[in-house]
């Protein structure tokens, strides 16, 4: 034990080993599950474009998204990662920690004395809990590649002041980067506002009068003070917007010269409230209490990732810090200044346009707005401990906590995603059996949102892309959760337009024209499309069940050639050995009356071993088996239905009604359906 304590320590780290600390922490954070998650939400306009009407598509699809100029970033990242998930989201959290990093190496150079008070803020800001989708990894890029230029940007500018060799060339990429964060990506459009600050600080060392210091101030900043100039006359007078509108408008600009008192009062209320979320309330996240009731292996996967994520860092910090010099200078008032400024700057650009996060309707995508902010809120919060607590080893301890926590926040809401993803693998490929091609103009209905961390137009790009369409300009089909477009199953049923958009793809359809699922993998059941005959399913809800009255099968139609599987690319290969792919195969049958085709299918999943969780799916088969005179498997699989799901009798009994008037004759067949009748008490649901 004596030789383990002195051999630990014996241990010191350079401080040049800070960066590997930080990708550690980001793969605690966001890689552990990377082969697990997919493409989210609005992930999936660039999915869609990309992939049905081609790479170089994605010029028209950024325009209608109002930001043309990111095109050339999408374009670059998709010919080099293509459509593998995996690759996106590796690239995310590569791109999240190379801006942390770089943050690391610009600060240092600001506060050249205060090296364990910046790597603390940076590992605060690497695993910020207030940005929660990181996991949009196509989408994310926009935010991180946009962070990534701008930190660049300033750690070049920080390098050009001492460097009087490199002064020149190092000032122009500062120039360039800065110009290319601007127009890529505008949420960090205010923050280029610190660099007179940062500028006047760095100058502190050269240059001891103040006067002379503001005029250099003012010199270094002209030509970034130029490209921030040319993004703005770009913004507001070249700019030309899309036909359906600039969805970023600085309506608040022009508010302040309409009514400059009610509006400096809205963004004076909206700031406080919008940076005490980001910079306090959002570490609320990361305390759940449910971690610890030991419910679950993921649970305990949690904690043993968390405490070791608290030993990493704090045994790094301590060995790299705990022996240093103190130094006499307090780490105060520089780094609240601008952290404050951060915080307020970074969220400029979304109050200009009208948007705040405090009313936000949806705190997932509404954390985007604040992905600049987050750097503010790491270095106020880094104050705070620095300044509260005397002692340094309790400083890391407090700091490794909250990295800590974040860490198991990050990572329970990874296998949220993860879950939506394997949901959304597994309702592309069902879909597709059972439904191998539908009929243009369909909507495609359920009684709610049905996809975590989706909606309606991002579900109508993944379903439509799972059919593979080409290069369209009109969608054939659209998603519409029944709950949210108009919840009165009687208008529905008689009649209503059902309209959905998104960028250039315009969807106008009719309530009348629909197919109506139910997909609940979680209650292990697969997909369902429901039709008429199911207006009697217990195991849905009334308006399910009266909607089904509206569901038009016949829309969906055979497989002309072969059969189709979802894009490999996206979803990786197709395992058809599973009781889900023979359910819908069966079922599409059924709708043909191809009732060999049913039994073979039966005969198939036997010998794999294969069978449902849930009564219902054997419908199907007990059709199929009673059309080919089967009449004892009929006998046998209605009573194990109605024995494994309870509420199943009055589809049973419609099922053995279907079969009695169209099954050919046989004594077999009448002995078995009346015993099987009396049986289910049919005439109770007749």
């Amino acid at each position: 034990m004596k030789n383990l304590r002195s051999t630990l320590a014996a241990i010191k780290f350079n401080e040049n080993l800070t960066p590997l600390a930080f990708l550690l922490v980001s793969i605690a954070g966001f890689g552990l599950l990377a082969n697990r998650l997919g493409y989210y939400q609005d992930d999936w306009p660039y999915i869609f474009y990309a992939f049905n009407k081609g790479i170089s598509s994605l010029t028209i699809e950024m325009y209608y998204d109002s930001r043309p100029n990111a095109a050339w970033m999408y374009i670059g990242l998709f010919k080099l990662l293509g459509f593998n998930p995996m690759a996106w989201h590796i690239t995310a959290l590569v791109t999240r920690w190379l801006t942390a990093s770089m943050l690391w190496y610009f600060l240092k150079r600001v506060w050249s004395g205060h090296s364990r008070e910046v790597t603390l803020a940076i590992f605060i800001f690497l695993i910020h809990p207030f940005f929660l989708i990181q996991s949009y990894a196509v989408n994310s890029m926009l935010y991180w590649g946009g962070f990534l230029f701008f930190a660049l940007s300033l750690y070049l500018m920080a390098r050009a002041i001492p460097d009087t060799k490199y002064r020149i060339v190092l000032t122009v990429l500062a120039v360039f980067l800065e110009g290319l964060h601007l127009f890529t990506s505008e949420y960090f459009v205010g923050m280029v506002l610190i660099r007179p600050l940062i500028l006047y600080w760095l100058l502190s060392g050269q240059v001891s009068d103040i006067r002379t210091r503001i005029t250099k101030t003012v010199t270094n900043w002209l030509p970034y003070l130029a490209a921030l100039a040319a993004y703005i006359i770009w913004r507001i007078f070249l700019y030309v917007p899309p036909p359906i509108g600039d969805r970023n408008s600085p309506k608040i600009l022009f508010a302040l010269l309409e009514s400059p008192f009610n509006t400096l009062g809205y963004l004076i209320r909206t700031a406080v409230q919008d940076s005490m979320i980001v910079t306090f309330t959002s570490w609320y996240r990361t305390f759940a209490p449910e971690l610890f009731s030991f419910a679950t292996i993921f649970n305990s996967f949690v904690l043993l990732v968390a405490g070791l994520t608290f030993i990493v860092v704090f045994f790094y910090l301590i060995k790299t810090y705990n022996a240093e010099p103190v130094e006499n200078k307090r780490w105060f008032a520089s780094p609240l200044v601008l952290g404050l400024l951060i915080v307020l700057f970074g969220m400029a650009p979304l109050w200009i346009i009208g948007q705040d996060i405090v009313t936000h309707k949806n705190e997932f995508a509404g954390s985007r707005f604040g992905i600049g902010a987050t750097l503010g809120a790491s270095l106020i919060l880094a104050v705070i401990i620095e300044n509260v607590l005397d002692d340094t080893k309790k400083k890391i301890a407090v700091v490794s906590l909250c990295v800590a926590l974040a860490v198991s926040m990050h990572l329970t809401l990874e296998r949220d995603f993860a879950y939506s993803w394997e949901k959304q693998e597994r309702l592309a490929r069902e879909l597709l059996w059972r439904a191998p091609e539908i009929e243009p103009g369909t909507a495609i209905v359920t009684d709610e949102e049905i996809l975590g961390y989706m909606g309606s137009y991002s579900v109508s790009y993944s379903l439509i892309t799972t059919y593979q369409p080409g290069d369209i300009s009109t969608p054939p089909y659209w998603y519409f959760p029944f709950y949210y477009t108009n919840p009165n199953v009687g208008d529905f049923l008689s009649g209503i337009p059902l309209e959905g958009s998104k960028l250039t793809m315009d969807f106008k359809g009719n309530s009348q024209k629909m197919i109506l699922l139910s997909f609940n993998p979680e209650m292990q059941r697969c997909l369902w499309v429901l039709q008429p005959q199911d207006e009697n399913l217990r195991l849905v809800n009334t308006d399910m069940r009266q909607l089904a009255v509206g569901s038009d099968i016949e829309l969906i139609r055979p497989a002309n050639s072969e059969e189709p599987t979802p894009p490999e690319a996206l979803y990786g290969k197709t395992n058809t050995q599973t009781w889900c792919y023979y359910f819908e195969k069966a079922d599409l049958a059924r709708q043909y009356g191809q009732w060999d085709e049913v039994v073979r299918l039966w005969n198939q999943a036997q010998a794999t071993g294969e069978r449902p969780d849930n009564g219902f799916e054997y419908i199907p088969f007990i059709e199929g088996l009673g059309q080919t005179g089967d009449w004892a498997q009929v006998k046998e699989l209605t009573k194990f239905s109605k024995r494994i799901t309870s509420g199943l009798e009055p589809s049973l009994c419609s099922a053995l009604d279907r079969l009695d008037k169209t099954a050919p004759a046989s004594q077999e067949k009448d002995d078995t359906l009346k015993g099987l009748k009396e049986d289910l008490d049919c005439g109770s649901f007749q």
